[in-house]
């Protein structure tokens, strides 16, 4: 039961100790503009104790702040902790999960060299399944580009019989987003991770996938 209405439900469950700490109110309604830097990228977030993974798709200033704020998604909308939130950010609590990690397969079609998660037409992706059977909700590494990227899939199913599975994919501040081959060569779903154990790893990791909030040059906003 809250203070303001009997018998009603916090809007969150209780924080254990060690836990990311969300943004005030007051902090995320200051007066003027905040500085946003759109910027996806897989996390692990300290949430009830333990550790989950999630998504952070937005850094934020808010005006005349000294922190940065992260958004942060772990689960789809509709979920009994709402499946988001924005934090205060802190590396202890919000840290980068690192990219798959390996040699490319040394059998075709890959002889040794990595290759870019193969895109479907969207007229060859088949009709939904009208029950919504096919929609999901799933964080995922995905090859593009000759990188690896932070995607979230939506959808998954088969064409017709006989064919492969595919995927709805999207990937990164840019919006883009595709069906492509289910294949865990290229497209890689999270179960749920265990912490790093390295984490010197985590932090040379970094600096190179701009984990970390943007120095900010200017009090426009990103360049």
């Amino acid at each position: 039961m809250t203070e303001s209405v009997p018998f009603s439900r916090p809007a969150y469950p209780a924080p254990m100790p060690g836990d990311a700490e969300r943004a005030p109110r007051e902090l995320m309604t200051l007066p003027g503009a905040s500085r946003d830097v759109r910027r996806w990228r897989l996390v692990e977030v300290r949430l009830g104790g333990g550790w989950r993974a999630g998504m952070l798709t937005v850094w934020r200033r808010p005006p005349g702040a000294t922190v940065w704020v992260a958004h942060v998604r772990w689960d789809a909308d509709g979920t009994v902790d709402q499946g988001w939130g924005w934090f205060l950010f802190d590396p202890e609590r919000i840290r980068p999960l690192p990219e798959p990690t390996g040699p490319p397969p040394a059998a075709a079609p890959h002889f040794g060299r990595w290759q870019d998660a193969v895109v479907v037409p969207g007229e060859l992706a088949g009709a939904p399944d009208p029950d919504g059977a096919d929609r999901c909700w799933r964080l995922a590494w995905l090859r593009a580009a000759g990188e690896w990227r932070s995607a979230l899939v939506t959808a998954r199913r088969r064409p017709g019989p006989g064919l492969p599975w595919i995927a709805h994919a999207r990937w990164g501040e840019d919006k883009a987003a595709a069906w492509v081959i289910a294949d865990r060569t290229a497209l890689r779903p999270l179960t749920q991770p265990e912490p790093p154990t390295d984490k010197t790893a985590v932090e040379a990791d970094a600096p190179a996938v701009s984990a970390e909030p943007p120095t900010p040059t200017t009090p426009a906003g990103p360049a």
